[in-house]
């Protein structure tokens, strides 16, 4: 069983055609920050996760490809938080994209490593709909690490790329999170933005925060932020012409 387990990814790995949705191996790490402050808990947080994707072999359509994408992340509260003070958080998800956007489903497995709080397992989603290199619009739930910090949570956001159509253009995100330490009584969405910027041929950056009520009238406001490092490797990083049949 596992030899075929390798077998698969290595036959994924090696597949491919060209063009900009592919193949296309992505990874990065993410480590974020935040603040809490709510009648329920009062902490500060951090988190460490990471995420590799693989954009594999096209279906029988010049624009369709699949996705796969592994995840993790530990994240720790000083205080203790509700759910424990150290939270594990193992992501997995597949999906479609296409040139007019993508979409994808999953699961997230989460608990506390020290037995205070639960052990869930919770669904993970992403839609983005539009033109890659020009304006998406998008939701997703627990879809990018890191997973509490910043927009991971869950989010809408659009995604404009300036300028249109070039390679090395950075990415600017602009919506609202879904802030899951705010009251029921409080407003529970807050600001979220971000940039994403590509340095040279394989390397990614992108720095992500929130701002929001923090969920206590005259208390402090909550906020978050991440820094995400990575890259990709394969024929469609850099490639503006439309995806090819494999030969």
């Amino acid at each position: 069983m596992r030899r075929l387990a390798v077998l698969l990814c290595l036959s994924l790995s090696l597949s491919g055609f060209t063009g900009n949705v592919g193949p296309e191996s992505e990874f990065y790490a993410g480590v974020g920050i935040g603040r809490i402050n709510t009648a329920f808990d009062s902490d500060n947080y951090g988190e460490v996760a990471g995420t590799w994707r693989l954009k594999f072999r096209h279906f029988p359509y010049d624009d369709l490809a699949g996705w796969i994408q592994f995840g993790g992340g530990w994240t720790t509260y000083p205080s203790g938080g509700n759910f424990g003070n150290q939270i594990w958080t193992l992501n997995y998800m597949g999906g479609i994209v296409k040139d007019f956007g993508e979409f994808g489903a999953g699961m997230i497995l989460t608990g506390d490593s020290t037995g205070v709080g639960p052990l869930l397992v919770l669904p993970s989603f992403r839609l983005r709909l539009g033109p890659h290199n020009r304006i998406q619009f998008g939701f997703g739930i627990l879809d990018e690490a890191p997973y509490w910090a910043s927009g991971g949570a869950m989010h809408f956001e659009a995604i404009v790329t300036v300028p249109f159509e070039k390679v090395w253009a950075p990415k600017l995100k602009g919506g609202a999170r879904l802030n899951l330490y705010a009251p029921a009584e409080r407003f529970p969405l807050e600001l979220f933005g971000g940039v994403e910027a590509r340095l040279g041929k394989h390397i990614r950056v992108a720095l992500e925060g929130t701002l929001g009520d923090g969920g206590v009238p005259g208390g402090e406001p909550s906020f978050s932020a991440a820094l995400k490092v990575g890259g990709a490797v394969g024929p469609g990083v850099r490639s503006t012409e439309r995806p090819q049949p494999a030969q």
